[in-house]
């Protein structure tokens, strides 16, 4: 049952990554902000949790890094806690709280993520909502990560409308830091977050040789795009990525939804580890029940071709 109807409204919604062309590329060099706000006005996005990953992609250059593909295929699924299962080549855990709702696979490429008010995972206090996966793969530091998927949200408010009122944060995709390797919890070096009912790009770097903690102050935050027009509901958006995260001058970002560039950065990006991809919901808590749908995944390091057995 979508959101929709479990609230009584007809209207299915997406949490879209619909970009209005009007908003235009934001182009940003050597670290520098451009349509974003400043790094004391972001909240703490906090980070993924436990470090979910066990595998590590051979390789720091794109040169040396060997290619892994999550492919289409979604198997052994199971939406319950502390359970795995695959997307392609690569085991994904599941971080959700344990609700029949909260992770259902519904079609054989498609994932739906739903969340209500109280639902956190296993390691969560009850400040936040939960219903997450995360890849078992580690991409080392200075690795070009090519990533692709698809990805829709269902309407909780009316007319079509997407409601968000949390107040700290709502991630739809991070990649999340290798924090076994940094040695303390982090924010996420990059973030799809939702400010309302508008989507933003989120990145953070921390200068080599300082701690990445949140609390230690030296982790630096930029909002590089934010959506000059809310999200548009009802169908699926295509989404790219490319990264290479290095906390320096060859780190660089960039996305493009439905084929059109939103974000070209080049500067410092993440905190000199390595990353793994997330994504469903994690928010700050919030009485709006939420969903949202993905599917053909890809993911590629080493290339910045993304190879995929069904592309979108």
């Amino acid at each position: 049952m979508t959101v929709a109807g479990r609230i009584g409204i007809a209207m299915k919604i997406v949490l879209p990554f619909i970009f209005a062309l009007t908003g235009s590329v934001a182009n940003i060099a050597g670290g520098s902000t451009a349509l974003g706000a400043d790094a004391s006005d972001q909240r703490k996005l906090l980070a993924e949790g436990p470090s979910a990953a066990i595998d590590t992609v051979a390789g720091a250059n794109g040169s040396t890094a060997s290619t892994r593909t999550a492919a289409p295929s979604i198997t052994s699924f199971s939406g319950k806690p502390r359970t795995r299962f695959q997307i392609g080549e690569d085991a994904y855990g599941v971080h959700v709280a344990d609700q029949s709702y909260s992770l259902t696979n519904p079609a054989p490429q498609t994932l739906r993520f739903e969340v209500h008010k109280g639902d956190y995972a296993w390691y969560d206090s009850a400040s936040v909502d939960r219903a997450e996966i995360n890849s078992a793969v580690t991409y080392p530091a200075g690795t070009p990560i090519t990533l692709t998927y698809q990805f829709m949200v269902e309407a909780n408010g009316s007319n079509g409308a997407f409601v968000n009122s949390a107040t700290g944060w709502f991630i739809v995709g991070q990649w999340h830091n290798d924090d076994d390797a940094s040695g303390v919890g982090t924010s996420p070096p990059v973030a799809l977050n939702m400010q309302g009912d508008h989507l933003q790009v989120l990145v953070r770097y921390c200068p080599p040789g300082k701690s990445p903690s949140n609390g230690a102050g030296f982790v630096v935050t930029k909002t590089l795009w934010t959506d000059p027009t809310p999200v548009v509901t009802g169908q699926y958006h295509d989404v790219k990525v490319q990264a290479r995260f290095s906390n320096d001058a060859t780190g660089y970002l960039k996305v493009w939804i439905d084929a059109a560039p939103v974000v070209n950065y080049s500067g410092p990006l993440g905190y000199g580890v390595g990353t793994n991809w997330g994504y469903g919901i994690y928010r700050s808590s919030a009485p709006e029940i939420a969903a949202v749908n993905y599917r053909r995944l890809t993911i590629t390091s080493g290339s910045l071709t993304p190879i995929s057995s069904g592309q979108p």
